[in-house]
């Protein structure tokens, strides 16, 4: 059904007709931070950020803030969202359709939303190839668990869920993601997404522990890493846009036999021989390493939930520089085989972030003049 819904309105004249309709039915508007259709529990906790909240229109800005229209039963019939986004919501019994479009009158998403007695039990939403399926399990006032089925036209179905659990108190206090099989039983190791800070805990403390404990990961593994041939760098390695995606960082690695072949091709020197993505395949060049220490993971994991409530990963960034400065230190490059040049960087590993300013920022002029004279950077 839902489906068929968005094929309904696919074109610019059934989408333009559905706008004029809504708009119709308003009779009052209202501004918001964000949307407040189809409320969903625990969605500050799996997304970050501050809980959406109305605005007088006073304080609103056009530019940031979205514009709810009601209807006369004071239900939000349409939403107008900054960048010409706009969506319709078509009230029944417990259940509640929206679609909404970009440029005017393109079709982006139709959803279902459904629910009783004030628990959502079901969150669907397709677009023109692919679509999830989501049902939530509930024990009482808790919610349990919430099923995913994610499908595309071109593509494999694959299902996961997202387990929550509780304190003594009743409190949420952790969510684990887990893979699923077709038939429900969960495949592979549970992935840790949120932990509730601890009491007292704050931004700055949390950071602080996540750079103690890597620094102690990070020691621990050196004298592993080994080998003949002696490392031209060491990258301490994140995601840019992504803090959680890989937080704790990873480290990443490579030896003088792949600078030597990557000098030799002569092609982009510079981008090859700082880009984690392509250090990782290369042949005799070498490794990575990640750390999952559980008391590790957990302090990242709450670290980055205060970053995403802050919208903010300046934090992250900190960590990073004192980390590899610390790792720049005479103490920890005695632990590793290196080259005279051999440098410690902070490396995006999606490569959209050049690494090579802020290398440059912390080894000082005279290392990266040396660096430069041989063509490496």
């Amino acid at each position: 059904m839902l489906k068929t819904l968005y094929e309904r309105y696919a074109t610019p004249a059934a989408a333009r007709a559905l706008f004029k309709q809504t708009q119709a039915q308003v009779v009052q508007w209202r501004w918001a931070t964000e949307s407040m259709t189809r409320p969903t529990p625990f969605a500050c906790e799996h997304y970050g950020g501050k809980p959406p909240r109305w605005l007088p229109d006073a304080k609103a800005d056009p530019d940031q803030h979205v514009r709810h229209g009601f209807d006369a039963q004071g239900r939000v019939v349409l939403t107008c969202t900054p960048g010409g986004r706009w969506e319709a919501v078509l009230h029944a019994e417990g259940v509640q359709h929206a679609l909404d479009f970009y440029d005017e009158f393109q079709p982006g998403t139709a959803w279902e939303w459904r629910e009783q007695e004030g628990r959502v039990l079901g969150l669907d939403m397709v677009t023109r190839d692919r679509g999830i399926n989501r049902t939530y399990h509930w024990q009482g006032a808790q919610l349990q668990r919430v099923v995913a089925e994610n499908w595309s036209s071109d593509g494999a179905t694959w299902w996961c869920q997202n387990v929550y659990r509780y304190d003594d108190d009743g409190v949420m206090v952790r969510i684990d993601l887990e893979y699923l099989t077709a038939d429900g039983q969960p495949t592979g190791e549970p992935r840790l997404t949120y932990l509730r800070p601890l009491p007292g805990e704050t931004q700055a403390t949390v950071a602080a522990e996540v750079e103690r404990l890597l620094k102690e990961a990070i020691a621990a593994h050196l004298p592993r890493i080994g080998g003949d041939a002696p490392l031209y760098c060491l990258l301490l390695c994140y995601t840019d846009g992504d803090i959680a995606a890989a937080w704790p960082p990873f480290l990443q690695w490579a030896r003088q036999p792949y600078r030597e072949r990557v000098v030799a091709d002569g092609e982009d020197v510079a981008y090859y021989l700082w880009a984690p993505a392509e250090m990782a395949p290369a042949p005799g060049g070498d490794g990575e390493h990640w750390f999952d220490a559980p008391a590790l993971v957990a302090a990242c994991t709450r670290h980055a939930q205060f970053m995403a409530m802050r919208g903010n990963t300046a934090s992250a960034q900190r960590v990073l520089r004192n980390v590899a400065a610390w790792l720049d230190a005479p103490e920890q490059r005695a632990m590793l085989p290196i080259t005279e040049d051999f440098v410690v960087g902070v490396a995006d590993n999606t490569g959209d972030v050049d690494p090579l300013p802020g290398i440059r920022k912390a080894i000082g002029p005279a290392r990266w003049a040396a660096l430069k004279a041989q063509g490496y950077v």
